[in-house]
């Protein structure tokens, strides 16, 4: 019988490592609140482009963040080190999508959880600064990316 607890990271494939930096301190010593924002942002920017959904420049096409909410779970501190930030769309709509995040660290050689994060994210027409419908293109790419999309 295996009764070891399923890894949090289940479902996930795309990962960044992120070194905690002394500048994201606050002064009690933790990582502030913001610096979460900024590594899912970051695991976020590195999931689209690694996708191919976005090579870093202008386009007529680009997504927006609509709304984006963080759970804290655990401090991270500088004897953290490098923090995990996984990252995976979790639904496809008509002109958005959701990307889930997670932000994990190791400690006594078990993964923990140190935040979650989910953000809605909405494909816009910048030249006449609309949302439009995801690109088909995108669609593809994400839902063969993605298998529990698929189907």
């Amino acid at each position: 019988m295996n009764d070891s607890a399923p890894s949090p990271t289940a479902g996930y494939r795309h990962m960044i490592p992120m070194t905690i930096r002394y500048g994201d301190m606050d002064t009690l010593g933790h990582v502030n609140n913001a610096k979460y924002l900024t590594y899912v942002e970051q695991g976020r920017i590195h999931y689209v482009r690694d996708l191919g959904l976005w090579d870093g420049g202008l386009s007529e096409y680009g997504m927006i963040v609509a709304r984006i909410t963080i759970d804290y779970k655990l401090p991270l501190t500088m004897d953290d080190g490098t923090v995990q930030v996984w990252t995976r769309t979790s639904r496809l709509g008509n002109k958005s999508f959701d990307v889930e995040s997670l932000i994990v660290t190791e400690r006594t050689g078990t993964p923990a959880v140190a935040a979650t994060a989910h953000a809605v994210i909405v494909t816009m027409d910048y030249q006449n600064n609309v949302p439009v419908a995801i690109p088909q293109a995108w669609r593809d790419i994400v839902t063969t990316y993605e298998p529990a999309l698929q189907g």
